[in-house]
């Protein structure tokens, strides 16, 4: 394993720090104990760590709430390469190579002075703390927990009053969680000490200590490593501050002692002034008041301030990933899409918008299969012609036949005067027919029959209508796998599908999901006349997490939905149950495999089955997409296939007889 010297540059706003390590791992977390400590409060104590492995770095996450991200996801444990950034809480952390140069003299100085730096850092943070807390309970609590965080204390305790006559008012432990019956736990002997002397005592193993020699608090509690510190207030010791750590020697020196000197005579000053605060504002109402509107206003100031981030970010957002100037032969700037599944689709219609031949368009039913016919239409050659649509599945066949190809008067009940039909009246332009799945079977021959004599005759007319038209169809249905079991004519698929495109689903296109809300949120305003709605990073982030079924049209009346119920900004509670909530969970992920009469093995090769198969048939059985969709190179997929023996079409040799039988029946 290498040991050459890498950089982690990070950025916190407008800061910029840039640390240097050699290890094989680096923790990263908010801990002072952290190889590099981020003090952010997004940032978990213990958030992830980087480790050298292979010749590479490989970014694992610790179990933080808020995952690192990298690349725009979260993290377990994924590689990363020099120049890519991951991002903690609030900090975007930059890989570097140290290059192999041997650190510099400031390097050295910084590398030498990392400890004292923490605890400054730290320390200034728990001063800041200090200052702004005026709750006595709760600056009580934050004087504890912040000496436990400068000591590395298991365990702390604030004793105030008299020495004898003391009374613990704060029992903290380093998880931040109450000491029960703390007047047992700790030994009033050194407290009462410190008390009446004002000297600080500090012991690095008490059961081995002379000066505490026959205390019996000592022995029956096993202390071994104790440090207390006299709390004065207005120059008179009002308490003791009092931490320990019964399991390890040597936990507290010099340094730790120093420390909470400092942190005591700090302390001392922010507990008399709450307690004055608490006089007056027992006494001064009005002035409550007044500090309650300042809080107000400052809150309102931190809105103001997070919005106007939220939306630079947005901005930073769109320029970083806006497509290139000339990228596409065609501007396709009315259509959302800046992901990589989309730019396919615009190149694929670079092609196919120039041809007159027909177009398929497959995907699932709210993808937006309507706006890529709008879009070959307008970016088209006939572009001046019109474009005339039709959904198949919304008409039965007589009136559908009727309505395709026109009828002359008395043809049928009701036809009391001559029609032309949608071929007609598309042309010169573009006929988009949408669920053409849906199509009846002898319709389907008069379909083909038009297309390929270019003509149109009439219900009830034996005149035949020459035709220009460019056709487009759209389906949400497997035409291929109809054609094949005689559901739909092959002949007609096979003069459909001369050019097809594959719409992704929502779920597969991630990255436009931020912009397609920001358009939604425009036709929103722009409908009501109204402001534009902003959407929090709450509701963003439940948004972006959820599958949805109903692809950019579920998407879209959602946020429709949303800006309705929202007073100028989308918060979590404004969406619908269905997205704001978490799939719920299945009682049986509670029992293990051996309680299922499985192995670990046996789930995760169902699992790989299952997903194989259904990415094959949304790939339509193409294996290269097939590959892209389910993240793995094509020659890992055709190894995974040969494995488990299954088809192209997502069978394996144990379906065969059954999906034989199951056809026959059909």
């Amino acid at each position: 394993m290498t040991d050459d010297p890498f950089l982690l540059i990070v950025t916190t706003g407008a800061e910029r720090s840039t640390h240097r390590f050699s290890q094989d791992q680096v923790s990263i977390g908010r801990s002072r104990d952290c190889d590099l400590s981020l003090q952010d409060r997004l940032v978990s104590r213990q958030h992830c760590r980087l480790e050298r492995r292979d010749g590479g770095f490989v970014l694992v996450d610790t179990g933080a709430q808020n995952p690192a991200r990298l690349r725009g996801l979260r993290v377990g444990e994924e590689p990363i390469t020099y120049g890519e950034v991951f991002v903690v809480g609030d900090c975007e952390i930059q890989l570097v190579s140290g290059g192999g140069e041997r650190p510099s003299l400031d390097e050295t100085a910084l590398v030498d002075a990392a400890q004292n730096a923490k605890d400054l850092e730290a320390f200034i943070r728990v001063a800041k703390v200090l200052n702004e807390e005026s709750d006595l309970s709760k600056l009580l609590t934050a004087i504890v927990d912040a000496a436990i965080e400068l000591s590395g204390a298991e365990r702390g305790f604030l004793l105030l009053g008299d020495g004898e006559d003391s009374t613990v008012e704060v029992a903290r432990n380093f998880a931040q969680e109450e000491v029960h019956t703390p007047e047992f736990k700790i030994s009033r002997t050194i407290a009462q000490r410190v008390h009446a002397s004002g000297v600080p005592e500090l012991t690095t193993n008490a059961q081995e200590d002379d000066r505490f020699s026959g205390l019996a608090s000592v022995t029956d509690l096993r202390l071994r490593s104790v440090l207390c510190i006299p709390l004065r207030i207005r120059g008179e010791v009002d308490g003791v501050l009092y931490v320990d750590n019964r399991l390890q020697n040597q936990v507290f020196k010099e340094r730790e002692k120093a420390l909470l000197i400092s942190l005591a005579d700090h302390a001392g000053v922010a507990v008399h002034n709450a307690r004055t605060m608490r006089e007056l504002r027992s006494k001064q109402g009005e002035l409550q008041a007044a500090v309650d509107r300042v809080a107000q206003l400052n809150a309102a100031l931190r809105g103001q301030v997070e919005d106007q981030l939220a939306e630079i970010a947005d901005m930073r957002d769109r320029l970083d990933t806006a497509m290139s100037p000339g990228e596409f032969r065609y501007d396709y700037s009315q259509i959302v899409g800046r992901s990589r599944r989309m730019r396919e689709v615009f190149r694929l219609l670079d092609k196919f918008i120039g041809a007159e031949d027909p177009v398929l368009i497959l995907g699932e039913s709210g993808t937006g299969k309507e706006l890529i016919a709008r879009a070959i239409h307008r970016l088209g050659d006939r572009s001046d012609g019109p474009f005339v649509s039709e959904n198949c599945a919304a008409l039965p066949e007589s009136l559908l036949e009727s309505e395709l190809f026109g009828y002359e008067k008395g043809a049928f009940t009701g036809a009391d005067k001559a029609r032309d039909g949608l071929f007609v009246a598309a042309s010169g332009g573009v006929l988009f027919l949408d669920e053409v799945g849906e199509m009846h079977v002898d319709l389907q021959k008069k379909l083909l029959r038009v297309l390929q004599e270019g003509e149109v005759r009439p219900l009830g007319s034996q005149r035949t209508i020459k035709v220009d038209v460019r056709l487009v169809t759209a389906t949400n249905r497997n035409l291929e796998q109809m054609a094949q079991d005689g559901e739909f004519r092959s002949d007609l698929y096979y003069r459909l599908a001369v050019l097809p495109v594959m719409l992704p689903p929502l779920r597969e296109r991630r990255d436009d999901i931020p912009f397609l809300v920001d358009r939604f949120l425009e036709e929103a305003a722009a409908e009501h006349e109204g402001v534009k709605p902003r959407i929090s990073s709450d509701a963003l982030d439940a948004i972006m997490q959820y599958r949805w079924p109903g692809n950019v049209r579920e998407l879209q009346n959602e946020i429709r939905r949303a800006s309705i119920l929202a007073d100028g900004v989308i918060l979590r509670e404004h969406l619908s149950e269905t997205v704001r909530q978490p799939r719920a969970i299945d009682a049986t992920d509670d029992v293990v495999p051996a309680e299922r009469g499985t192995t670990l093995p046996d789930l995760v090769r169902d699992l790989e089955i299952r997903e194989i198969r259904r990415a094959l048939h949304q790939a339509g059985g193409n294996k290269s997409r097939t590959a892209e969709m389910l993240g793995v190179s094509r020659f890992a997929l055709q190894r995974k296939l040969e494995k488990f023996e299954i088809e192209s079409d997502g069978t394996t040799d144990d379906d065969v007889d059954a999906d034989t039988s199951e056809d026959q029946t059909a």
